[in-house]
């Protein structure tokens, strides 16, 4: 089984940027901002090379200093994919990569979630591979979820390649009237596109932590200093 990683690490980390200047730091994205010792997407793409056997990274926004993170840190091979434009949603991200990838297996995952584990990616793609897709989720390991119950659900997920199709044209069918980078998330595409996704239960709590201002780093960095 061949599995790829689809890295989200586009977006522009407004709130991120506002709050360091409220702090007197240098308004820098949180993907690079450095992280219980190296900068967040690192530990995204450290672990994930563990896992897959490419990474395809969506860029946007800073393209240059994440890509040359990426390059530094990942140990298998590694494919940007610039957005044109840059402001694009993230489902319009998600899509691109999407596209390159011919992967029996694609690996969803967000650049600012450092404390994901190899662990649970590698039962995301073999959950995927055996169901078609998978979603992290406090649920039961043999739960299934569809349609309005996958409300409020995100990356880390899985498709297996005969999933990508129709999750691609449902992210079309969406984008096809939408502007801006806020305009559409993975979530309605989630619930729109007809897949059931098998829920992988994470190995705590703290693998759904993501990163969205630096208040929230010393709980992110206390989890990966424990887990690395």
């Amino acid at each position: 089984m061949r599995v790829a990683a689809c890295v989200l690490a586009a977006g522009r980390s407004t709130r991120f940027r506002e709050a360091l200047e409220e702090r007197g730091e240098e308004p820098v994205s949180k993907l690079v901002y450095p992280v219980a010792g190296k900068p967040m997407v690192a530990w995204v793409v450290e672990r994930a090379s563990s896992v897959v056997d490419e990474l395809l990274v969506g860029l946007g926004y800073d393209a240059g200093l994440v890509w040359d993170v990426v390059r530094r840190h990942a140990t298998v091979p590694a494919r940007p994919v610039l957005n044109d434009p840059v402001d694009v949603p993230m489902a319009c991200t998600t899509a691109n990569l999407l596209r390159r990838s011919d992967a029996d297996v694609s690996l969803i995952l967000a650049g600012d979630q450092p404390t994901v584990t190899a662990e649970t990616m590698r039962r995301l793609a073999e959950t995927a591979a055996e169901h078609g897709a998978s979603v992290l989720d406090r649920g039961a390991p043999d739960e299934e979820i569809s349609g309005d119950d996958l409300l409020g659900h995100g990356p880390p997920l899985a498709l297996r390649k005969d999933a990508v199709l129709e999750f691609l044209e449902t992210i079309e069918e969406l984008a096809a009237d939408v502007r801006g980078p806020n305009t559409l998330n993975l979530n309605p595409v989630l619930r729109e596109c007809g897949l059931t996704f098998r829920v992988v239960p994470p190995r705590d709590d703290a693998e759904l932590l993501n990163v969205n201002t630096p208040d929230e780093l010393p709980e992110v960095e206390r989890v990966l200093l424990r887990s690395d």
